[in-house]
């Protein structure tokens, strides 16, 4: 059927974000014959597309987050599971299933899958949403700022991460950590033996300092005063799940059983978007694989 003459089209499942997990859930229904459907309003990767570098999924000693993305819709692609590139607005229940509304169309299902992921977290500093110079992706960003001093803010993996992409491309870096750091010992090591990177703990900013809406420095908790041209703000993220009632959810994230059940019969969630101790590529997955099981299974 043309995407054309699509007004509402009903499907056994669907799945919600296109990351690892939504992946993993879509191809294992395919695989048990069930007929499912992958939204998401954004390029297929979810972020493994802000990732320079991953080098803890096994088969891989190192690739690119965006290469590993794409590896992976591909797969999907190749087992005819149908796209629809779109922001899910609502999801509703009707009798004894779900219609999924986006903001053109109308979809039918008996199941939902959630993996729609996190948002990032924000500093919540005036002017933050304003100035220009301020990114939450290295890899979208970081050619913008080419040998120039730059900053990120967080202390775990992604922080690192980011940090040492950057360091390729700017002068200096700046690692901003405001409690403990989290990142791997891998990464700290390779951090610390990197000239151009300066690790900054127990640090906070305070304020955000600009001139006609351009970055130009902050100022820290500890009265110093930075010269930056770019801030990258790698502190975590929040699940997004307002489009969708009654949910139980823990720390805001959606709360699961042991099958990826959520407290909406016939509605399942996986990845980033569920309360875990642990958020890796290789967990994602495994939950969606659990979550498109469980419905093979009739759980």
């Amino acid at each position: 059927m043309m995407r054309g003459m699509w007004k509402m089209l009903n499907f056994d499942s669907i799945v919600i974000g296109a990351g690892p997990a939504g992946f993993a859930a879509s191809l294992y229904l395919k695989r048990a014959g069930i007929e499912v459907l992958l939204i998401d309003k954004d390029a297929p990767g979810g972020q493994m597309l802000k990732t320079s570098k991953i080098e803890n999924y096994l088969g891989f000693e190192s690739i690119n987050g965006a290469e590993l993305a794409l590896n992976m819709f591909n797969h999907v692609k190749n087992n005819d599971i149908p796209f629809e590139f779109a922001e899910v607005t609502s999801v509703e229940k009707k009798g004894q299933g779900y219609i999924v509304k986006t903001l053109n169309k109308e979809f039918g299902c008996k199941h939902v899958i959630i993996a729609t992921g996190r948002i990032p977290n924000k500093m919540h500093l005036p002017g933050e949403d304003k100035i220009n110079g301020i990114s939450y992706c290295a890899v979208c960003d970081g050619t913008f700022y080419k040998d120039k001093i730059v900053g990120v803010v967080g202390g775990g993996n992604s922080a690192y991460t980011n940090a040492l992409y950057l360091s390729d491309l700017c002068t200096q870096v700046y690692i901003f950590v405001r409690n403990e750091v989290k990142a791997d010992e891998e990464l700290v090591n390779r951090v610390r033996n990197c000239e151009n990177i300066v690790v900054l703990k127990n640090t906070q900013i305070m304020k955000l300092i600009s001139e006609n809406n351009k970055l130009e420095g902050v100022n820290l908790a500890d009265g110093r005063k930075l010269k930056l041209e770019g801030l990258f703000v790698a502190i975590g993220g929040k699940p997004k799940v307002d489009f969708i009632k009654n949910l139980e959810l823990e720390k805001e994230y959606i709360k699961v059983d042991s099958k990826m059940r959520t407290s909406l019969k016939g509605v399942y969630a996986c990845g980033d978007v569920i309360y875990k101790d642990y958020y890796q590529i290789a967990t994602a997955i495994n939950d969606g694989a659990i979550a498109a099981l469980s419905i093979k299974a009739g759980d």
